[in-house]
């Protein structure tokens, strides 16, 4: 499933500049070992999750309990972008195209991402991340064509404005604009064999639906919380991994890292994808070996005195308002 033009010229996920901090070759190929088992076990507890809850909410329904669901589901699609996201960087198996099969099919496609896709402007995003040709500047338009924060992405902001920020971000705009271009994507992004393949996809799991008479618990269990909550933390998660640092070196006002309460791990930022610093330094690094890799990070003085730390995402609003 990998395209023609990612066979051909490839972008390297590495930073184009240079870095203050390296650890050991050995150490660092210890860390980037993939292991299958943790792969496979993430992806299939993230689905059981997923089933057994959307089961539980269904049939125990309060409407005073849905919220709940509401955010624990996009949670978990959340999650399940976050290993799509280890498959863009072929971290999920060893196996390239094993790698993408399962990134699209089982991660990416449900939540109606494409990995290929997003391998292209993800990439752009790590090797050029705060010049004009991050991927992120081009995806999410957080910036204008001189380099300035479009009004939306200029951290930090007033409290009351942060709050406006999220509240429309949960609210099912942003959810109905992520559709909309998901849609446009589908039609128009890749191959003809990758967009024929994908339509055949999202054809056959409608036929299932309409056959089993899922139609009203696909929308209240599925599309709601992908619309909501998922579109919501996920840009809320963008603003915290990449806004309002203040550190002096250039490389590290980019970046921040976010070690997790057990909400945050849960509600806004599962399988350790806040440990973003590290990642950018060493995208090669699954997602079940990030809190290692900081801690030996942590054990080097430079990383110590210049990257951003923050603990827990309350703290990361803080500091989304400009309060340190």
């Amino acid at each position: 499933m990998i395209s023609e033009a990612n066979q051909q010229s490839e972008i390297s996920d590495n930073y184009a500049g240079s870095l203050s901090v390296s650890l050991p070759v050995d150490r660092m190929r210890d860390l980037a070992q993939i292991n299958i088992a943790k792969a496979v076990t993430a992806i299939a507890s993230e689905w059981l999750v997923i089933i057994i809850v959307i089961t539980l909410f269904h049939q125990f329904w309060h409407p005073f309990l849905y919220p709940i669901a509401v955010m624990f589901i996009g949670a978990r699609q959340h999650a399940l972008a976050v290993l799509q996201h280890d498959a863009a960087h072929y971290r999920l198996f060893p196996n390239k195209r094993w790698n993408d099969a399962v990134g699209e099919v089982l991660l990416a496609w449900p939540i109606l991402i494409s990995n290929q896709y997003f391998r292209e402007y993800h990439f752009l995003h790590h090797r050029y991340i705060g010049t004009e040709k991050d991927g992120n500047r081009i995806q999410y338009g957080t910036h204008t064509p001189t380099g300035e924060p479009t009004p939306a992405w200029q951290f930090p902001k007033q409290r009351i404005a942060l709050v406006f920020w999220f509240l429309l971000r949960i609210s099912g705009v942003a959810g109905a604009i992520y559709l909309a271009r998901s849609i446009h994507r589908i039609l128009t992004q890749g191959s003809i064999s990758y967009r024929l393949l994908n339509l055949l996809y999202y054809a056959a799991i409608l036929v299932i639906i309409f056959l089993v008479n899922g139609g009203q618990l696909f929308l209240i269990y599925w599309i709601i919380p992908l619309c909501t909550w998922f579109a919501g933390t996920n840009l809320l998660r963008i603003a915290g991994e990449h806004s309002a640092i203040d550190r002096p070196d250039n490389f590290y006002r980019l970046t921040r890292t976010t070690i997790p309460s057990w909400f945050d791990r849960v509600f806004i930022v599962p399988r350790n994808i806040s440990y973003h610093l590290e990642h950018h330094i060493y995208p090669h690094v699954p997602f079940y070996k990030l809190p290692e890799l900081h801690d030996r990070l942590m054990a080097q003085e430079s990383y110590c005195q210049n990257s951003q730390i923050t603990r827990g995402y309350g703290q990361v609003l803080r500091e989304l308002t400009g309060d340190r």
